[in-house]
Order: structure tokens, then sequence, then C-alpha cells
């Protein structure tokens, strides 16, 4: 995951609406940043505001975690 982002730093994000039948927003960008400290923390606030509960930590919280910090170069779809 990490190599792969330091070699080709493009990246697309495609958001979907669960009762449509294709994307509904895609974002394209690049790769600016490839953090290795603060992951953990990231996950355990994003985790309750999008699942109401913390994080499972199924594979065990000393599990590698990897985070791409991007910028945004294009932004398509409905909005």
């Amino acid at each position: 995951m990490r190599r792969r982002g330091a070699r080709d730093p493009r990246v697309t994000v495609a958001v979907s609406d669960p009762d449509g039948a294709s994307p509904c927003l895609q974002v394209c960008g690049r790769v600016r940043e490839l953090p290795t400290r603060g992951t953990v923390e990231h996950i355990e606030r994003l985790s309750p505001r999008y699942t109401g509960r913390p994080h499972p930590w199924y594979g065990g919280r000393d599990q590698a975690r990897g985070m791409y910090v991007t910028e945004a170069e294009s932004i398509s779809g409905a909005a």
C-alpha cells in the first residue's frame, strides 16, 4: 500500500449512494503525504462518527494501519 502510493500518487475515490446503481460522486487527485503517525487515533475518531461504535480492531490494536492524505484535482458527479 505505501510503496504503491509513493510510486504512483494518483488516486480516485468513488462515493456511491447505497440506494443507487452507480457512483454518484468521484474525486480524483494525488497523494501528498503518507503519514505513519496518528493513524490509530484517526480511525478511533472516525469509527464512532460513521458507525456509532468504537473501531472493532479485528486484527488487533497493533495491526499496521495506513493513511493517504490527498489533494483533489477534480470532482465529478451529482451534487
